[in-house]
């Protein structure tokens, strides 16, 4: 038999397990963006599998485990390539083939459906093995807040192909949830619990969870291993100390979970992790702007002739979290659809560094930007800084003191620091970020001087904001574009109507995603590009 023959077979049996009745041949393989995920250069991006939804694929060994990466989300919002940027990264260097996938986002109500598309991107997956050249029997399930819960459940159905699952920062029973289970029906959370279905015959599965997890309690992974355990199957639960619910907020001090995780797979394959072997793509990875601090940047850079506008990213995070491919992964595709060179960057985060020390972070990756214009083939006067939240503060700040810059958008961000610090408690602000430990006049004035609203003044570039409605730092916006109005500093504001913290958080919801064309229309137009070069 040919291996056409064989891969056909192949897809009819993989979907006569998993699926709708009455579908006889796989969906046909289709790379609608060859340019990939613009987060791991040479990724096969957005491919269908199940009608409107899609999946990214990266292969770079055909013999490696292949990861089945589920985003998170709150089963409302999220995407393939939102929540998600750490652990693909995590995967592609230790050497995996990954794919990440769309699902309908219906709400906890509606998990049945999100969980049939699992199913179908699954059996996808299996049906096109040959197409990716991997092997459809060594398939690990791999989800991460209510794709944890998502992955879980589907390990429980024992699915072909399925060899184990990594559950990170998941939900395990709904009903002792209210934050997740409000208004929800008992037959749903009981259903939609994997702690009902762990007794199941389970494969392996790794259990990593924040030990200070307060949306989903640490007890209730640990009860979820225990009884798994208990029937025979195994489950390994990694507690991650003092670490929150989602895996990407968590400090640099936590993330060894990568490396725990990437031993487990190896454990789990009986094969170690293999050097990864990086594939040629748009994206440059991990150019070093600041060899001393080893700070680096990703950069997209596009074909074109004349030097572009340059855009540096700066993720968010509270100042103590993420990194080059965290929070802003949404925005790195429409810059460069756009034709906009993008540097997303790394900085110090505290507490082991102070906020200043993070400045002088944005400052550097600026001036490297600009020396190395020749390089990028960027103009070194048309160069746009976009931050959000703790990052929107950085940018703005920056702004005031940097007139050379053609503009700035802030996400969200933070532009008064004494609005936000009541105390001097080990977490606040003002010990993190200024390492002061007595709320004084001295350090309200301090707070002060770090503030935009306080910096703003009428000789700043052109300030574009972003916000939703439906969070709390939509007041400070709004104030800091009433000050900007006062100094005649050149303003937009676009608000989008009850959008919650994070443009993660708004993937999956048309009214928000409006922001992406917007946002691209206001730098093009302050980077003078003509209307026409679209």
């Amino acid at each position: 038999m040919t291996s056409v023959g064989r891969n056909i077979l192949m897809c009819i049996a993989a979907l006569a397990l998993s699926a709708p009745a009455g579908a006889q041949t796989c969906p046909a393989l289709q790379v609608r963006n060859p340019a990939g995920n613009y987060i791991v250069p040479g990724v096969k991006g957005d491919i269908p599998y199940s009608g409107d939804l899609a999946l990214d694929a990266y292969v770079q060994r055909g013999s490696s485990p292949s990861i089945v990466v589920i985003h998170g989300g709150g089963w409302s919002s999220g995407s393939r390539i939102a929540h998600v940027g750490q652990i693909l990264e995590a995967l592609t260097r230790a050497g995996y083939n990954w794919f990440s996938l769309d699902y309908r986002l219906g709400g906890l109500a509606r998990f049945e459906d999100s969980l049939a598309d699992v199913r179908a991107a699954l059996a996808f997956i299996r049906c096109h093995a040959a197409d990716f050249r991997i092997d459809p029997n060594r398939l690990v399930l791999l989800g991460e807040d209510s794709g944890a819960q998502l992955a879980a459940l589907l390990a429980a159905e024992r699915p072909p192909g399925i060899i184990g699952g990594v559950l990170i920062g998941g939900f395990y029973d709904l009903r002792a949830v209210p934050a997740v289970s409000r208004d929800i029906g008992r037959d749903v959370l009981a259903r939609g619990s994997p702690i009902e279905r762990a007794a199941a015959p389970m494969p392996p599965l790794l259990v990593v969870h924040g030990g200070a997890d307060n949306e989903s309690p640490t007890e209730h992974a640990r009860r979820y291993c225990s009884q798994i355990a208990q029937g025979g199957g195994r489950c390994q639960l990694l507690e991650v100390a003092d670490a929150s619910h989602r895996s990407e907020n968590w400090w640099p001090s936590q993330w060894h979970y990568k490396r725990s995780m990437v031993e487990w797979l190896a454990a789990l394959a009986r094969e170690p992790a293999l050097p990864h072997r990086p594939l040629g793509g748009i994206v440059r990875k991990d150019i070093l702007y600041n060899p001393s601090a080893t700070l680096a940047l990703d950069a997209f850079l596009p074909p074109a002739r004349a030097p572009v506008p340059a855009v540096i990213v700066v993720h968010g995070g509270g100042w103590e979290a993420g990194d080059k491919v965290t929070y802003v992964t949404p925005i790195f595709e429409p810059l460069a659809r756009a034709g906009l060179a993008w540097f997303s960057i790394d900085y110090r985060l505290t507490p082991a560094f102070t906020h200043e020390d993070q400045l002088e972070d944005l400052r550097q990756a600026i001036r490297f930007v600009r020396a190395e214009h020749k390089r990028f083939n960027i103009d070194p006067a048309r160069i746009i800084l976009v931050g959000e939240s703790a990052s929107g503060q950085m940018v703005t700040h920056v702004a005031t003191e940097d007139r050379s810059l053609a503009g700035v958008v802030s996400f969200y961000g933070v532009y008064d620091f004494n609005a936000m610090v009541t105390d001097a408690s080990p977490r606040s602000l003002l010990v993190r970020l200024f390492r002061r430990t007595v709320l004084s006049d001295e350090s309200r004035a301090e707070l002060r001087r770090y503030s935009p609203l306080h910096r703003a003044h009428k000789d700043m570039p052109p300030v574009l904001l972003v916000n939703g409605t439906g969070e709390r730092l939509w007041a400070q916006a709004q104030t800091f574009a009433e000050r900007l109005t006062e100094l005649s500093v050149s303003h937009e504001v676009i608000a989008l109507e009850g959008a919650p913290h994070g443009m993660e958080n708004w993937e999956g919801h048309p009214e928000w995603m409006v922001y992406k064309r917007r946002v691209v229309e206001w730098i093009r137009q302050v980077a003078g590009v003509q209307a026409d070069r679209h």
